[in-house]
Parts: C-alpha cells; sequence; structure tokens
C-alpha cells in the first residue's frame, strides 16, 4: 500500500527534468516552501492534484477515486489563466494496488506526451521523433520494446543532459540510431550513477531498465546488458551494487556478459570493436600452369586464323 500523495511526488520527482526542458514550473501552494511537496489538494478539497505552467502551455495531474487524470492546456482566457484542460489519459493509481511500475508507467507517459508537445526542434528542415512504445502495448505482446523508446525514457526522466543528443541523431539520420547514441555519452552518464551507488538514483535507473528488458527487443536487451551495463568488467564492487536493484530477469545476462568481457578473448573482441584493422582489398588470384597454358594456346589460335 502506498500513499497517494507519497505516489504523487515521486512522479513530480520523475518527470521535473522533462517539465524544466518544456519551460514549466511546478505550481505550489499558498505557503509552500521549494524544499517541500509540491502536491495539492484537490478541486474542493477532495484528492490531490500536481500542477506545471509555462509560457507555452500548462499541465495537470489530478488524483481522485483511485484514479489519475493527466491534462494539457495551450489556451490562455481572458484573465491570462490556462483553460479548456484537455484530457490526455486516466489511469488506475489505486493505494491498495499501486506500486513503483505503475508509477514509472506515468512518469514515461507523462514526459514523452510533453517532450513531444512542447519540445520541438525548432531548426529545419524538422524530422518527426519515431514513436515510442506504450507499457500496454509490450505487456500485451503485440510490440516489444525498442531501443527509440530506451532512449527516450532514459532521457526523459533520467539524463535529461543527454536530450539535446537524442534529438540531434534523429535530425541528422533521419531515424534513430541506436548504437550511435548510447555507446558515447549515455553510457557514461550510466555508469557515473552506479559508481555514486546513491540509492534514490540507482533505483530510478534500474526501475527503468526492469521495467522494459522482459519486453525488449534483442537489440534492445542488447543495449541493455552489453552497452550500458557491460562496462563493469571486473569490478565486483560495482556489479554487486547492480545486483541488488537488477530483476532476475536482467542480472543474469549482466553477469555473464561482463565475465565474458573480462576474459582475454572478450578483451580482444572489445579491442577490435574499438580499432578495428585497416581494410585491404582481396589479392587477385593468379592463374595456374594449366590455366595459362590454356590461355597461351587459345591466344595462339586465334592468331592463326587470322
Amino acid at each position: 500500500m502506498i500513499d497517494i500523495k507519497e505516489a504523487l511526488d515521486k512522479i513530480y520527482a520523475a518527470i521535473e527534468p522533462t517539465m524544466k526542458q518544456a519551460g514549466m514550473s511546478v505550481v505550489r501552494p499558498e505557503g509552500v516552501g521549494k524544499d517541500e511537496s509540491p502536491v495539492a489538494k484537490g478541486d474542493n478539497g477532495v484528492g490531490y492534484r500536481l500542477d506545471f505552467k509555462g509560457e507555452a502551455g500548462a499541465v495537470a495531474l489530478k488524483h481522485f477515486d483511485n484514479k489519475l487524470t493527466f491534462e494539457i492546456s495551450t489556451t490562455v482566457d481572458d484573465d491570462g489563466n490556462f483553460s479548456d484542460y484537455t484530457k490526455v489519459s486516466e489511469s488506475l493509481l489505486d493505494p491498495e494496488s499501486c506500486d513503483d511500475k505503475d508509477i514509472r508507467s506515468v512518469s514515461g507517459e507523462v514526459s514523452d506526451t510533453v517532450m513531444a508537445k512542447f519540445c520541438k526542434p525548432t531548426s529545419s528542415p524538422k524530422v518527426k521523433a519515431p514513436k515510442t512504445v506504450s507499457k500496454a502495448a509490450a505487456r500485451s505482446g503485440s510490440v516489444y520494446y525498442d531501443a527509440n523508446t530506451l532512449a527516450s525514457r532514459l532521457t526523459a526522466s533520467l539524463y535529461s543532459q543527454h536530450r539535446a543528443e537524442y534529438n540531434e541523431n534523429i535530425k541528422k539520420y533521419g531515424e534513430f540510431l541506436a548504437e550511435d547514441f548510447f555507446a558515447h555519452g549515455c553510457a557514461q552518464s550510466v555508469m557515473e550513477t552506479i559508481r555514486r551507488n546513491d540509492p534514490t538514483e540507482m533505483r530510478k535507473l534500474f526501475n527503468l531498465l526492469n521495467d522494459i528488458y522482459p519486453d525488449a527487443t534483442n537489440e534492445t536487451q542488447s543495449i541493455i546488458a552489453v552497452t550500458l551495463l557491460g562496462e563493469l568488467g571486473e569490478d565486483q564492487v560495482m556489479l554487486a551494487n547492480c545486483c541488488d536493484y537488477m530483476c532476475d530477469d536482467l542480472m543474469g545476462p549482466v553477469i555473464k556478459v561482463n565475465k565474458y568481457l573480462s576474459s582475454a578473448r572478450g578483451k580482444r573482441a572489445k579491442a577490435k570493436l574499438k580499432n578495428p584493422p585497416v581494410y585491404k582489398p582481396k589479392r587477385q588470384k593468379r592463374p595456374g600452369l594449366m590455366a595459362r597454358m590454356m590461355s597461351a594456346s587459345q591466344q595462339q589460335s586465334n592468331l592463326n586464323n587470322k
């Protein structure tokens, strides 16, 4: 069982970087300081709500009757206040059954929606970002989490400093190229999180990875286990820190990957990837003696027939 106010506080912590990037600030109840919870009482003192506002629009999360409603407004009335909120979605958030997965699902949906609506690149030509896979679709088995969804969730809820790189990747190639993105800054940020071993940061990181990994494509699972977590190597302390947070589906592959990459064979494989051999064209194979004799005979025959 979880307190709904606590759940909204967790959602706020997860989406705040995205809201900031979208130019929105949280609306705090009167008399509430910066270090206090921004969650307010709902309409007429019933339920709870969490509001964000900026120049481009406003976002409201309202909890009532075990349901969380996600609304957006871009309409300003005569008094300069946002009005005519449009409902984006409504999710079940029952304190009797709510858990961290539900919180991650809501946070991911809000972050993805706000990013798509308020953080579009302004430079031209504009490239439409690939669609992300929803939690409901992945759980139904109709589709699997792809690398683009992993990148979008990581940069929306954890590593907002890499969001510009994510957008630039899509703009540059016209699609999302996963290895080009993950193998650089994002992988380093994941390692920095693990080195710090801050419980709050570690829970956020592995809650997201644990949620995506079991229902992900093979490519996405490989990115998580090898590209993002394959640098743990022989550092048993860092690996042990991760094991405290990894789900069983993820733990086994990560341990095997790092064991292999720490071996002599694995180190050679990594070295080849970082320093590929210089390309050499195939040598033309000289014809054998019999082939050369037949060729000479054919040439002589052609001369005699002229």
